[in-house]
């Protein structure tokens, strides 16, 4: 009797070091990734969700976001090899790529224009923007090319106004409040901030020709992803952002919790406007558009841009993959 046990026991000290060896081993498998991402407003939703539900966990990922102020910041940096992921712009993908870069989208999250145009109440129209001075985050960004958008719907061109780079959404709603800017371009929940406090709704891209846009891209080099070992990293990041994408259909739960997070609005009515927007806007896949990359070439400023292939600044096959 005694044998049996200290056999038990035995077996028992065994097992419960085994179990200890594969909750480590199960903790080492979790492959660290920093992520560059921007802006910091609801079309980086899928992102926030993704991140603060865990769903990167879920699929092996420890993400470490980095908010940049623009699009060009986090390709300049995932060409310098800080990371190999970011959460950023198709159009200035489009422009690395006409420069010369590998960097190629693997995923659009938001393919709509999803970037309102705010103005001082006095301005009546698209045509009275001439002379003034318009709010984005940076030259390249998506809110660069929303108000790009809005200068072609009324025939004004760029050198006509004065383009202010203020570095995040937040900070253009701010240069707005403050009077720096005449119009700010920007998105949910800030331009409902900018509603309440009695500023103008101008343009939305959204429901122009104009709105099949690439907001809202992943990309990483070609040339990265050519290792299986990485493309079965992206892959399964992109597992955890489609999920994140079905949580924003599903209810304004997930939405509510990663906007207040990240964005730091508590204001519930802001919550629950941003979360009806964005549940309306948001695809079911992050498959890319063809069109969406071709809208964005368009106002591409590069003597490459019209001999360009779009084809080739995206690819869909890991999202088909990611979906299996």
């Amino acid at each position: 009797m005694k044998k049996r046990i200290i056999g038990f026991a035995l077996g028992a000290v065994l097992l419960a070091l085994c179990v200890s060896a594969q909750t480590e081993a199960g903790q080492r498998e979790l492959q660290r990734l920093t992520v560059g991402f921007t802006p910091i407003s609801g079309a980086a939703l899928p992102f926030f969700i993704a991140v603060e539900e865990k769903l990167f966990h879920k699929h092996g990922i420890e993400v470490s976001p980095v908010f940049m102020g623009g699009s060009p910041l986090i390709n300049s940096a995932i060409l310098a090899g800080e990371f190999p992921i970011g959460y950023t712009a198709g159009g200035a993908v489009l422009s690395s790529r006409l420069s010369g870069s590998d960097l190629i989208v693997i995923g659009s999250p938001l393919p709509v224009l999803a970037i309102d145009a705010w103005a001082r109440p006095d301005i009546k129209s698209v045509s009275d923007v001439k002379g003034k001075r318009i709010g984005v985050t940076r030259f390249g960004a998506s809110t660069h090319f929303s108000g790009l958008t809005m200068l072609d719907s009324a025939g004004i061109k760029p050198n006509e106004v004065v383009f202010i780079q203020n570095g995040g959404v937040g900070e253009s709603l701010a240069a707005l409040l403050g009077g720096r800017v005449d119009v700010s371009m920007l998105g949910y929940p800030f331009g409902l901030n900018a509603r309440k406090a009695g500023f103008k709704l101008l343009f939305q891209p959204s429901k122009t020709d104009y709105g099949l846009f690439p907001t809202a891209a992943v990309a990483a080099r070609e040339s990265w992803l050519k290792d299986a070992k990485n493309r079965r990293l992206a892959v399964d990041f992109l597992r955890a952002l489609h999920e994140a994408l079905q949580l924003i259909k599903e209810g304004p739960t997930a939405t509510k919790r990663a906007l207040k997070k990240f964005t730091r609005v508590e204001d519930e009515a802001l919550l629950q406007g941003s979360f009806e927007f964005y549940r309306e806007v948001y695809p079911i896949t992050l498959r890319t558009p063809e069109k969406a990359m071709a809208n964005a070439l368009k106002f591409l400023d590069h003597p490459k841009a019209k001999q360009a292939d779009v084809k080739q600044s995206f690819d869909n096959s890991l999202v088909e993959e990611a979906m299996r």
